[in-house]
């Protein structure tokens, strides 16, 4: 079997002076009015930067900001990390490479601009490879798209994965496969269709699973059959059913306080507002007190824990929502299949 290639595996000599490394970035970021709202994925990927750098290679950062469904749109052009990027690298280098090749970078436009890039098109992968000697992937939150970018370019160049996609795997590995116990998973959200076979999966291995948000109403909708034991739905729900009620924030508390590790994928409720983010901030104290390993992830949820001031009491923040889903839920990614990943 092959094995799962990361940066550490790459043979001496592999990354030197001069080296080009493209770097299939994290780059799809939250922006507001042309300025990066939250770069949390941004700096996930520095360990991988910096490593680069040290061994003087020429780093090519690829992705995509957003769905420009295969046109050029400018307020998703990747331009506007290129402030970001700068800093990062000491100076404004982009798209220069001096004598040596050393200490510089370039950053190409979003690779979503071109239709070929989701249509996993060898051509598109062999322009990208051209440009390069090494393929790194260091975009977990996309690793489940069966894209150029993933997947066709690793059959062009010497390929691997970055540091923050390894800690991805060995992280979520862990929780999934041997965790602390008691396990307990938090699952919150909107859309029943994108957490239900995440959700079966947890009921097979957590000793817990609490569902909140409209998740909840939903699962009781669609099921007709009895709930596992180790699954629990909401017993009240505060005005308009925009939150979990009292009841159960004092049901799930008590549970997550007893927990070793926890796993949270998705709000309790409509915590935009903040007469609605009772649910969620209670469980999120209770999770930090609890001293469980803490592991979270997804858009709505990172924003929550960053706008009520949890983020970094977590153990691990992943980058990824639908790939960490997708990812405890068992299924196959593209983007780690093509560097030898099996689960």
């Amino acid at each position: 079997m092959q094995t799962f290639q990361t940066l550490k595996d790459a043979p001496a000599g592999t990354i030197k002076n001069g080296t080009k490394v493209l770097v299939r970035a994290d780059m799809d970021v939250a922006l507001e009015n042309g300025n990066i709202a939250e770069k949390y994925r941004l700096d996930q990927m520095l360990p991988t930067l910096n490593f680069l750098k040290e061994k003087g290679a020429h780093i090519i950062l690829a992705g995509h900001i957003g769905r420009p469904e295969g046109k050029p749109v400018k307020e998703l052009s990747t331009k506007m990390l290129k402030p970001y990027f700068d800093e990062v690298f000491g100076s404004d280098q982009s798209g220069r490479l001096d004598n040596s090749g050393t200490g510089t970078y370039e950053l190409l436009e979003n690779l979503r601009f071109d239709p070929r890039e989701e249509q996993n098109d060898s051509s598109f992968a062999g322009e990208m490879s051209s440009k390069a000697d090494v393929y790194v992937n260091e975009c977990f939150s996309t690793s489940h798209r069966n894209h150029a970018s993933f997947v066709a370019i690793t059959k062009l160049l010497p390929s691997f994965a970055g540091f923050r996609l390894e800690k991805e795997v060995e992280t979520l590995s862990t929780v999934i496969k041997n965790p602390a116990r008691p396990l307990v998973a938090l699952i919150g959200g909107v859309k029943i269709e994108a957490k239900k076979p995440v959700i079966d999966k947890l009921i097979e291995v957590a000793d817990h699973v609490l569902v909140g948000g409209k998740i909840g109403l939903g699962w009781q909708v669609e099921t007709t059959s009895a709930s596992p034991a180790n699954l629990l739905l909401p017993s009240d729900y505060a005005e308009m059913q925009k939150d979990i009620g009292p009841s159960t924030i004092e049901t799930y508390r008590k549970i997550i306080m007893r927990a070793k590790t926890v796993i949270w994928a998705g709000p309790m409720g409509y915590f935009e507002d903040e007469k609605f983010a009772t649910g969620s901030v209670k469980l999120a104290q209770a999770i930090v007190d609890s001293g469980a390993f803490s592991v979270a992830g997804g858009g709505d949820t990172i924003s929550f824990l960053d706008k009520y001031g949890f983020l970094d009491k977590f153990n691990f923040i992943s980058t990824g929502g639908s790939a960490m889903l997708k990812f405890l839920a068992g299924d196959k990614l593209p983007g780690l299949e093509a560097l030898g990943y099996a689960n």
